[in-house]
């Protein structure tokens, strides 16, 4: 089967993510930490990413740029399930601004995993010249597939 019969996972899904302000350490096409994982697109009805679009306005209405301290470096995925699928990540530590952010989305949540911060680096044992101890945020946005998305800055 070709990729137009079975597209990529991500072209497929929706979440809400924050951006960072500088990516240096990134070794992926969209750098970003999900704040929530909505599932499929075929899984929502096309006016979610309406109402997604202002859940993520009025949080970036509400918020300005977030600095998260990154506490480890992590491996995600499984390698006896597909060792392709295993990434580096850091770790976030939560805020409670970050928090307060999850809990105004949550409610698209349909991922099976808990709220675990984090933004992935790349495939598993990637290197990196910039290893951060913050990673900032100024931006929220809604990513539907690989189609469409809006991005809304933090207020100053």
């Amino acid at each position: 089967m070709d990729a137009a019969q079975n597209p990529p996972e991500h072209d497929q899904s929706v979440m809400i993510a924050l951006l960072p302000i500088d990516a240096r350490w990134c070794q992926i096409e969209l750098p970003h930490m999900t704040l929530v994982y909505a599932g499929k697109i075929s899984g929502l009805n096309p006016g979610d990413f309406n109402e997604m679009a202002k859940d993520a306005a009025s949080l970036a209405a509400m918020n300005r740029p977030l600095a998260l301290e990154v506490f480890r470096k992590e491996q995600f995925g499984n390698w006896t399930e597909d060792p392709n699928d295993v990434v580096d990540v850091y770790r976030l530590r939560p805020k409670p601004e970050l928090l307060g952010m999850r809990n105004t989305v949550k409610r698209w949540n349909r991922s099976e995993h808990e709220f675990n911060p984090h933004v992935t680096i790349g495939p598993a044992g990637v290197v990196t010249d910039f290893q951060p101890e913050v990673i900032a945020f100024d931006r929220i946005g809604v990513f539907w597939g690989r189609d469409q998305e809006l991005v809304f800055n933090f207020k100053v």
